[in-house]
């Protein structure tokens, strides 16, 4: 028997913020996974001459869990000062 929601594809995902530093990375999944907002990681490959190693990482997040995922982050606003870009933009790609 098939259930009415098995067909229903949810797209409310934002682009919450781009890092381009694994330390300042680590210390925002520390603080998500602290205040349990679900996340995921999409990762940019650095530009062939652009000279970082690391390329940039964009944490993507339920738009239900913004706000709790920004008053998290303001726990870390000394820390974190300058190293975070946020996009607040809809995901576009579909992933599965």
């Amino acid at each position: 028997m098939e259930t009415a929601y098995q067909k229903v594809k949810v797209h409310n995902e934002l682009e919450w913020c781009q890092v381009s530093d694994l330390g300042t990375k680590e210390k925002i999944e520390k603080i998500l996974l602290k205040n349990r907002v679900s996340y995921f990681v999409k990762w940019e490959k650095p530009k062939l001459f652009s000279g970082e190693k690391f390329g940039t990482c964009i944490f993507c997040v339920n738009q239900l869990q913004k706000e709790t995922a920004d008053e998290a982050v303001r726990e870390l606003a000394d820390e974190v000062k300058g190293k975070i870009r946020f996009i607040n933009r809809k995901v576009e790609k579909t992933f599965y």
